[in-house]
């Protein structure tokens, strides 16, 4: 089974625990490494990203701990860099690039706040169609650079049983496979993302089943992931997740190995 996890939030961000809480619990999970990704500055008022304040601290405090648990545990500072944040993550051990944000009329609109929300901005600034929607979404994602690409599919997290995003429609699908396809050209590693599912939103990870089945088709890399917002969850549905796809017929799952640094 995964020991260890890349994608974890603290409370500098929008998560619940301190970092030490997170390393303490890792331990007591057996697992051999943590890696932390803070939300990156946004440059613009968010609740859930850190401000550049925040953001010192956190990595101050998250390198202090690689000393403090050095031959215990294996811990890494990264940092979970939206599209559209302003910093540059070079002093970080890893990023996960990810889109939390459409942009309309110079306005940034969280894509994964609340059902409500979601509809009133696909109703205000796509004329009512989801699919055009979707395709903006997914013109953002395939532009991600980083180590890491979070959440792939994250528009559906309020969408369960694909009512609003139809997986049957040829626009979703196109829009979806085209920036796949330019990130396995780009050799990115995707991770499979248990998050929603420890809070409720949805029964399978991200991305869906679908998209994995591309993924494996085309020799994508996969890492998996919690995405973690508190320590109880920090490996939440992981051996489902990897049953499910050495299933599938992934033969690995990659870790830390793949980070240089």
């Amino acid at each position: 089974m995964i020991k260890g996890n890349l994608h974890t939030h603290t409370y500098y961000c929008d998560g619940k625990n301190a970092p030490e809480e997170i390393v303490k619990k890792a331990i007591e999970n057996g697992f051999s490494y943590i890696g932390f990704s803070g939300h990156s500055p946004m440059g613009f008022g968010t609740d859930y990203a850190m401000d550049y304040g925040r953001e010192e601290k956190y990595f101050e405090e998250v390198t202090a701990l690689k000393k403090t648990y050095a031959g215990k545990i294996k811990i890494l500072c990264g940092i979970e860099k939206d599209f559209f944040s302003p910093i540059d993550t070079k002093r970080y051990d890893y990023k996960i690039a990810s889109v939390h944000y459409v942009c309309c009329d110079g306005k940034y609109y969280d894509v994964d706040l609340s059902p409500d929300d979601l509809g009133k901005v696909i109703k205000k600034y796509f004329g009512g169609d989801p699919y055009s929607y979707a395709e903006e979404y997914y013109r953002l994602v395939s532009k991600l650079e980083g180590d890491v690409i979070g959440h792939f599919d994250l528009l559906t997290k309020f969408d369960k049983n694909n009512t609003v995003f139809s997986i049957k429609e040829e626009r979703y699908k196109k829009a979806a496979l085209s920036a796949l396809e330019v990130l396995l050209e780009k050799n990115n590693i995707l991770e499979v993302n248990t998050g929603a599912m420890a809070r409720g939103y949805k029964d399978m990870p991200y991305p869906d089943i679908w998209l994995l089945e591309e993924i494996k088709k085309h020799g994508g890399r996969i890492v998996l992931t919690s995405d973690c917002h508190d320590a109880k969850n920090l490996d939440y549905g992981f051996e489902m997740a990897e049953k499910m796809l050495y299933k599938m017929g992934f033969k690995d799952i990659y870790n830390i190995d793949f980070i240089s640094k």
